[in-house]
């Protein structure tokens, strides 16, 4: 039985022999494989519907020229030149048969295109990549040599072959079969899907509010198209997640600047339509602010009502000014030369951020209404400028509000960095008054508070202080000891030293009497047991003083006390001596017989 390749290249031979022999008939059936997607088909002496319609002499038999200019070296194949030229009869089967021929390269060089763009794991790896390029060059010489004969067929052109060789149906031939017996056409032939992994999903780089946060940062420096992109990686990284209402309006604003006109206005209808700029939000900040003021907190409550007022005031403009659109619009013809003039003037406001290139809008305008002098049409552009500069002066008084509320909640490095970016704005002068006055505002605010945070640190350090010292005027040296530590790195530190030297004297001073007068004893009693506690117990005052107060100035006085007992105790036991200096000082057992120092 025939293997796949072998079955593949016989049928392969079979058909262009057929064409070579100027066989118009139909050949021999070959049976085929049902698993070979591409082997060629049967030719049929049947016109397709496409050719159902041909001419009757044209379904006998066309003749194929084969161009001598054609040089390709691909396609050259080196031979004796015929002296004549050469027709090739073509049945209609045959044409089927190229088409056929055509479509299974092309489904090879897909393949292919697939295999090598894949990133392969597995030992087949370096070998495709070795052989991409041989591949490729013989898949396309051999899709080329097919298109070329297919615009040769309709022609029926006769040439005679030179001797820089032509496009002919054997060399094509040779290539097909070769590259059905080729490695690359077996590499086409495996199911690479094992070798394929899917690539690990990517961590967002940011998180979703650091992401809305670039945007807004994005848009405040003038960067629009980075505001653009930032929001394309916001809606891939987090497709489940609704951008925030600020955030919405910064990439509506975004497509505006960038001069997205027709997509601004699709976003900010959909916002409409999606009810996220409803009325309820101003009723939010009323019940806030009630609730600041009834909470006692004044300052944050009338930051809320001013936003209001303010945000009323913004609507109100706005109202007028849809009002007055309504009417101009109403009195001028939308298809006149002024109207159109004008549309194009709107159109710079509605792409440019007024606060950023007031000027130059500014001048357009005043160019326009000299123009138009006398026109009513002027009175509408300087109308435009107007509404633009009090739309500026709304915003302004807004970042004040935001700035005083920031001021009474203490965080001056906010404020100071949104009064920095207003003023890399074009302001008025009037604006630009207000906007030093409030720099100067706050920074003196800051320098208060500071202040003010000092003289409470200061308190409080008083207070500290007073405390640790009565605690030492209580002989709760312990705690007196930890308390003066506690003031170290403040300016009680050199004071909280000494006093921390005189606790630990005192402390040690009182221990080393009581151990003294455990010594005493235990030199005047007879009973064995009872003198051994008394030493052991003396000797554990002694080594606590080391233990708890290595600051006191007696140390050398408490060692020598240790020296002289220990001497005692090695005349007594010194098994007991050896047993003592072994034991951890903290462990020694406490005073038997109900005996306290």
């Amino acid at each position: 039985m025939l293997n796949f390749k072998t079955l593949n290249v016989v049928i392969v031979m079979l058909i262009f022999s057929a064409l070579l022999n100027n066989c118009a008939a139909t050949p021999p059936p070959v049976a085929t494989s049902p698993m070979q997607e591409e082997s060629a088909p049967e030719p049929q002496t049947a016109l397709p519907e496409s050719a159902a319609e041909a001419p009757a002499d044209l379904q006998k038999e066309e003749t194929i020229e084969l161009s001598a200019e054609d040089t390709s070296q691909t396609y050259i194949e080196e031979h004796e030149e015929p002296s004549f030229p050469v027709k090739v009869p073509i049945d209609y089967a045959d044409i089927e048969f190229i088409q056929h021929r055509l479509i299974v390269y092309e489904n090879k060089f897909e393949k292919w295109l697939d295999i090598s763009e894949t990133a392969l794991k597995g030992p087949l790896a370096e070998e495709i990549t070795s052989l991409e390029t041989e591949c490729m060059q013989n898949l396309e010489g051999i899709l080329s040599g097919y298109s070329r004969l297919m615009e040769r067929i309709p022609v029926g052109e006769i040439v005679a072959y030179d001797k820089t060789g032509a496009v002919e149906p054997k060399h094509i031939q040779q290539l097909d079969i070769a590259f059905l017996e080729s490695r690359c056409n077996e590499l086409l032939a495996m199911d690479f899907a094992w070798q394929y992994e899917p690539l690990p999903v990517a961590e967002p780089e940011l998180t979703f509010t650091a992401a809305q946060e670039a945007i807004a940062t994005h848009v405040k420096k003038g960067d629009y198209q980075a505001a653009l992109d930032a929001y394309e990686g916001l809606s891939r990284d987090f497709p489940d997640r609704e951008p925030s209402l600020a955030t919405l309006l910064d990439f509506g604003r975004a497509l505006q600047y960038t001069g997205q006109v027709e997509a601004a206005t699709r976003h900010y209808k959909h916002m409409l339509d999606s009810g996220d700029l409803a009325i309820e939000p101003l009723s939010i900040k009323r019940e806030v602010g009630d609730l600041l003021l009834a909470s006692d907190n004044a300052a944050a409550a009338e930051f809320y009502y001013e936003s209001m007022i303010l945000e009323h005031q913004s609507i109100s403009a706005e109202e007028i000014w849809a009002q007055e659109q309504l009417t101009f619009l109403r009195s001028f013809d939308p298809g006149s030369e002024d109207m159109v003039t004008y549309m194009k003037i709107l159109r710079e406001f509605q792409t440019h951020d007024y606060k950023m290139h007031a000027p130059r809008l500014n001048e357009l305008v005043n160019n326009f209404a000299r123009v138009h002098a006398g026109n009513p049409i002027a009175m509408n552009a300087l109308r435009l400028k107007t509404f633009a500069a009090n739309q500026m002066k709304a915003w302004f008084g807004r970042q004040l509000v935001r700035i005083d509320a920031l001021v009474a909640e203490e965080r001056f490095t906010e404020a100071s960095d949104i009064l920095k970016d207003i003023s890399g704005y074009h302001l008025p002068a009037e604006l630009q008054a207000v906007l030093q006055k409030t720099f100067y505002d706050v920074a003196q605010a800051e320098i208060q508070a500071m202040e003010e945070q000092r003289r409470m640190k200061e308190m409080e350090l008083t207070e500290q202080w007073d405390s640790a010292v009565n605690l030492l005027d209580s002989q709760q040296y312990e705690l007196a000891i930890s308390a003066f530590e506690s003031l170290s790195g403040t300016e009680y530190e050199e004071k909280a030293k000494i006093k921390i030297i005189e606790a630990a004297n005192q402390a040690a001073g009182e221990m080393r009497k009581e151990a003294a007068s455990l010594f005493i004893r235990a030199g005047k009693t007879t009973d064995i047991e009872l003198k051994k506690a008394l030493l052991l117990n003396s000797h554990r005052l002694l080594t606590e003083i080391l233990d708890k107060y290595p600051q006191t100035e007696l140390l050398d006085k408490v060692q020598q006390n240790i020296s002289i007992l220990e001497e005692q105790i090695e005349r007594f036991d010194p098994a007991l001596l050896e047993e003592l200096q072994q034991q951890n000082p903290a462990e020694t057992t406490a005073f038997p017989y109900g005996l306290e120092p």
